[in-house]
């Protein structure tokens, strides 16, 4: 969960001061950019939730709960999108790096906070 803290800090930030990497040479608009730099503050704040949820993952498993549900949707988003046309084959990669490869450790870490719990 550090890991996913730092990596969402990271990115959060990446995506705030520079929008355009996600439009995949689409010219930009004012509204799109302010979208997508809100989109940013989304991604830091949840890295500061994984940060608190990488200390105590028992108290916090919701907040990993929350992450893991954005994560496994995504790439549902982006492949309806794709498929209707309105998103590019190569939109994919950045499900993988912020979605995908985090679906087991964040599936893992919120079993092992509430196996101990089940009925």
């Amino acid at each position: 969960m550090l890991l996913a803290a730092i990596y969402n800090l990271f990115w959060g930030a990446v995506i705030s001061l520079y929008p355009d990497i996600l439009l995949f040479g689409n010219p930009p608009t004012p509204f799109l950019l302010i979208i997508l730099r809100c989109v940013g503050m989304l991604v830091g704040v949840y890295g500061i939730a994984y940060w608190f949820a990488s200390r105590d993952p028992e108290r916090y498993w919701p907040l990993i709960l929350v992450g893991f549900i954005g994560k496994f949707l995504g790439p549902f988003g982006t492949a309806y999108y794709m498929y209707v046309g309105q998103l590019p084959v190569s939109f994919l990669w950045v499900n993988v790096w912020n979605d995908l490869i985090w679906l087991v450790p964040f599936g893992w870490v919120m079993w092992m906070a509430v196996k101990d719990k089940l009925p």
